[in-house]
């Protein structure tokens, strides 16, 4: 009877193994896809709200386009804290620079600001598409 109860024991341990392990395996293939999801959906962010400022500033919308800056260079500390891959974090990062000469062009209206805005531009979809694992665009 001993020995019945044992194997009886063994048995259900086996069985309820077998009906979890292939569920934590796709739970955790899931939770993977969307760590992956959430992290292009941040730099697709970043690219959204620097095309936007540029836009803005190019229809001469300077006080939205300020906004729209202001809010990408949150954002974009944010991504790069966020960020484990050491150099896709410094060319997150390195945006970062362009943010006091495009804040106070856009603060005074000035035309030229555009010229910045659009290398940020630029540089954001290389670093967002670096970032990804994309192929470096030209």
């Amino acid at each position: 009877m001993k020995n019945r109860i044992i194997i009886a024991a063994v048995l259900l341990v086996f069985v309820f193994s077998a009906g979890f392990f292939p569920q934590y395996v796709k739970a955790k293939r899931l939770e993977s896809e969307l760590e992956q999801v959430r992290k292009e959906n941040n730099l697709a962010q970043l690219r959204d709200l620097t095309a936007l400022a540029y836009l803005q500033a190019s229809q001469k919308n300077y006080g939205l386009a300020a906004g729209a800056s202001t809010r990408f260079f949150d954002r974009t500390r944010e991504v790069a804290n966020q960020t484990p891959d050491s150099s896709a974090r410094k060319s997150l990062e390195d945006l970062m620079s362009f943010r006091d000469k495009i804040t106070a062009g856009l603060a005074k209206g000035d035309p030229d600001v555009l010229n910045d805005m659009q290398i940020l531009f630029v540089k954001t979809r290389q670093a967002t598409a670096l970032s990804a694992g994309a192929p470096h665009p030209d």
